[in-house]
């Protein structure tokens, strides 16, 4: 069953060195401990235009997005970073004129059925901090500092987030390794398409086992909701289809495809891959992949 946030961990900050017609780039995202609460709330207009007495089209625009983060604490160097500052001499000096940097905000957020849930805001920058400082009384008040920003769609996209959860269908661990290694986004957008590395059988095989399961493995992990029986079947030598199951291993590089009995021996067969298969990015196969083989 889908679960809702019940947790937050793993914030951190990455500096945006560019953004525009030409791509975007990230600096290394730097974790900041002790995260307690993100409040995300995207502004946006919607109007109605009315004609002939009654509502005839409508159009929303997104704006400004603002972001609360709350912290156990924010370190100097952190507040330095996020807000333009400077550290000099081990004293942190906060000037009129500093400019806070444009920043992008990851962190992710546990489910109640125990999966993660994956975000980085891209484009954003940060306001100068309210800062409250209170006496220790007969019991510990804790002063958790909360940094407000407001953050936009980036110019290079129009892109503004990036979620993934640990349970969606295309979902792969390497998107959960990899989230805090690099901004989501802040590479080279994939525009190369799967290709097939090997096979079981190999293309245009003979004497091949009745019983054979035949596999097929890409270059790179692809999107589970590609593959189905209107993306992956086997024909027989009459162009009929052959009965089977259709599995996809863990990394989401290899199918394999078991017939449901054994072959019709010394017979011409074709498991095909159509080019609505995918990659993660929605590449799709260049052209059609054909398995060519005649059973023993």
């Amino acid at each position: 069953m889908p679960g809702v946030i019940i947790g937050l961990k793993d914030l951190h900050y990455a500096l945006l060195q560019r953004d525009d017609s030409g791509g975007v780039v990230y600096s290394t995202p730097v974790k900041i401990a002790g995260a307690v609460q993100a409040n995300i709330n995207p502004n946006s207009s919607n109007d109605t235009l009315f004609a002939d007495d009654g509502p005839m089209e409508t159009a929303s625009s997104l704006g400004q997005i603002e972001l609360e983060l709350i912290a156990a604490d924010f370190p100097l160097e952190v507040q330095a970073a996020l807000l333009g500052h400077t550290i000099s001499g081990g004293v942190l000096k906060r000037n009129a004129n500093d400019v806070p940097p444009w920043v992008a905000i990851g962190f992710k957020s546990l489910k109640s059925n125990g999966k993660y849930r994956y975000v980085w805001l891209l484009k954003g920058k940060f306001n100068q901090p309210e800062q409250k400082h209170e006496t220790k009384g007969d019991r510990v008040n804790f002063q958790t500092p909360t940094l407000k920003g407001n953050f936009v769609k980036r110019d290079y996209d129009n892109e503004w987030i990036h979620q993934t959860d640990e349970d969606m269908i295309n979902y792969v661990a390497s998107l959960g390794a990899n989230w805090f290694t690099a901004v989501s986004g802040g590479v080279a957008a994939d525009t190369t398409p799967p290709v097939v590395s090997s096979s079981t059988p190999v293309d245009g095989a003979t004497s091949v086992a009745v019983g054979t399961a035949l596999s097929v493995t890409f270059s790179e992990a692809l999107a589970l909701s590609t593959i189905n029986a209107g993306s992956v079947f086997l024909l027989n030598a009459a162009d009929n289809n052959v009965a089977g199951t259709i599995n996809v291993s863990a990394d989401r590089k290899t199918i394999t495809f078991t017939p449901a009995s054994n072959l019709a021996t010394k017979t011409a067969h074709r498991l095909i891959f159509t080019t609505a298969i995918t990659d993660l990015a929605g590449n799709k196969l260049a052209a059609p992949y054909v398995l060519s083989f005649t059973t023993a």
